[in-house]
């Protein structure tokens, strides 16, 4: 298994992550991966690490810098969620900040579960973001998914303040 820089014909199995960490149906990712293959998106091929197996996909996770956020998002979802307000867009809750590094999504193929592998695409992405010079990192969890908190808790992130996000609630976590 190796974890490398995704490409940009990866777009597919990037889409395929952003459905998953939404809770989303993943067998209609044409609407997505456009987006994916964008390298201005914030859901791009080029924010993404691929977890590969006998070269094939098993995993993978999508993360930038907290300073690119609010340009990244106005772009993406105007273009993503078609006839979205850009105005509600800037009003909407925050994901991450200025001076974070931010884990967007993961998604590890179901077969591949609980081996350590989602762990070691999230410490590749951290040392990505350390690499850039960040030093603070920040993820959303579903305030649902109390398990899914514990196992980022044990990787070090801790609870900052609940967000509305979509129409969900999350608890936002940071890790120095």
């Amino acid at each position: 298994m190796i974890i490398r820089k995704a490409q940009k014909n990866d777009a597919g199995y990037v889409a395929k992550t952003v459905l998953s960490a939404l809770d989303m149906d993943t067998s209609e990712l044409e609407w997505v991966k456009e987006s994916c293959i964008d390298p201005e998106s914030m859901y791009s091929w080029n924010k993404s690490l691929i977890a590969e197996e006998d070269g094939k996909p098993i995993g993978c996770i999508i993360s930038y810098s907290g300073d690119e956020y609010q340009k990244l998002r106005e772009y993406t979802w105007s273009r993503l969620w078609k006839g979205v307000d850009p105005a509600s867009i800037r009003q909407s809750a925050i994901e991450t900040y200025p001076g974070e590094y931010y884990l967007d999504s993961l998604a590890i193929e179901p077969e591949y579960r609980g081996n350590g592998l989602g762990k070691r695409l999230m410490e590749a992405a951290i040392e990505h973001g350390r690499k850039l010079g960040y030093d603070k990192f920040s993820l959303l969890v579903a305030v649902e998914k109390p398990r899914l908190k514990e196992y980022y808790a044990s990787l070090g992130f801790e609870g900052a303040n609940d967000v509305n996000f979509f129409g969900h609630r999350y608890k936002r976590m940071l890790k120095r």
